[in-house]
C-alpha cells in the first residue's frame, strides 16, 4: 500500500486511479451500512458503548494479523506518537462517538444530508493548514453531486427541503463532520514509512484507551447494552466492516488520490444508505433513488476525471 499522501490536483484527476477509486466506493458502502445500523440499534445500543465495543472488536480481530507489522514499526510510532494520537482522537473517538449520539436524535434524511457536507469541509480544511488548491472543477464537481445529494434526500421532491427541521442531533452531526474533516487531512501528515496495517491497529488500540474513561461514565449512569444475537452482531459488524475493511480501504485510497478526491465519493453514501435501505428494510425503489445516484455520478466524475488530449 502507497504510504505518502498526494493533493489532490497531484493526485491525477485523469482518471488514472481505478483501484483508488474502487477502495474509496467500498468504504462507502460500509460507513452507509454503518449510519443505517447506527439508526437501527439506537435504543439497544448505547452511542459510546457501541463505539467503544466497535474499536475493541476492531483490536482484537486484527491483533493476529497485524503484530508482527505492529512491533516492527512501534519504533516509527514513538517518534510520531503525536500524529497517530491525533488520527486516533479524531478517526475513532471523537467522530463516531458525535454520529452515534446523533443518530439517537436526528432523522436519517437530515443526517444524509449533513454528511454531504464532509467533501467541502475537507476541501476547505486543506486550504486553509496545507494551502491545497481547488480547483474550478471541484468545486463544479462537489455542486453537482451535491445535487444530487438534495435529489435523493428530498425523494424527488425539492418543497421538501424546506421543511426539513434541525436538532440537537444535526448538530451533533456537524460537529462530528468537521472532526472527519479534520481526520482526512492530518492523514497527508502520516509517517511515510508506518504500514497501513499498523497505522490502523494503533488507531484501533489508542482509541480504545481513549474512549475507556466516556464508556465508563455512561455505563455509570446505567446505559447498559444488551447481550443478545442482534446487538453482538452489530458491535461484528461495526468493528470488523465500518473499522477495518473500511478504513483500510480510505486511508489506502486518501494515500493515492489525496484526501480532497477522495473525500467527493462521501457523496456515495446518501446512495448507497437508499440501496440498503431497500434491501433490508423493504423500501421501494424509485425514480428519484435513480436520479440521485446518476447525478452523484457525474459530480465526482468531473471532480476527479480528466479526459487526457
Amino acid at each position: 500500500m502507497p504510504q505518502g499522501g498526494h493533493d489532490a490536483k497531484s493526485a491525477g484527476l485523469s482518471g488514472g486511479n481505478p483501484l483508488a477509486y474502487a477502495f474509496a466506493a467500498l468504504a462507502m458502502v460500509f460507513w452507509s451500512g454503518n449510519w443505517v445500523l447506527g439508526r437501527a440499534v439506537r435504543a439497544d445500543i448505547p452511542p459510546l458503548g457501541l463505539n467503544f465495543w466497535r474499536w475493541s472488536t476492531a483490536a482484537v480481530v486484527l491483533l493476529p494479523f497485524a503484530i508482527s507489522q505492529a512491533r516492527r514499526d512501534w519504533p516509527i510510532v514513538r517518534r510520531h506518537w503525536k500524529i497517530v494520537l491525533a488520527l486516533s482522537a479524531t478517526g475513532a473517538s471523537l467522530f463516531h462517538g458525535m454520529v452515534y449520539i446523533g443518530l439517537r436524535a436526528t432523522e436519517v434524511i437530515n443526517a444524509l444530508l449533513l454528511n454531504s457536507i464532509a467533501p467541502i469541509m475537507v476541501v476547505v480544511l486543506s486550504w486553509v493548514v496545507f494551502r491545497d488548491t481547488i480547483t474550478r472543477r471541484q468545486v463544479f464537481g462537489i455542486s453537482v453531486s451535491l445535487l444530487g445529494v438534495l435529489i435523493l434526500v428530498a425523494r424527488g421532491d425539492v418543497a421538501a427541503l424546506a421543511s426539513l427541521q434541525f436538532n440537537s442531533g444535526d448538530l451533533w452531526i456537524l460537529g462530528a463532520l468537521f472532526v472527519w474533516g479534520i481526520y482526512s487531512i492530518l492523514l497527508k501528515r502520516r509517517p511515510v514509512k508506518l504500514g497501513g496495517l499498523s497505522l490502523l491497529f494503533y488507531i484501533c488500540v489508542a482509541g480504545v484507551v481513549l474512549m475507556l474513561p466516556a464508556y465508563l461514565w455512561e455505563y455509570a449512569l446505567g446505559a447498559r447494552m444488551a447481550l443478545d444475537v442482534p446487538t453482538i452482531a452489530s458491535a461484528v459488524y461495526t468493528g470488523v466492516f465500518a473499522s477495518i475493511a473500511a478504513y483500510l480501504c480510505y486511508n489506502a485510497a486518501v494515500a493515492r488520490i489525496g484526501p480532497n478526491t477522495t473525500s467527493f465519493f462521501l457523496h456515495l453514501m446518501p446512495v448507497f444508505g437508499a440501496v440498503l435501505a431497500i434491501v433490508f428494510l423493504g423500501e421501494t425503489l424509485r425514480l428519484y433513488h435513480l436520479a440521485g445516484f446518476v447525478v452523484v455520478l457525474c459530480g465526482i466524475f468531473l471532480a476527479t476525471f480528466r479526459l487526457k488530449a
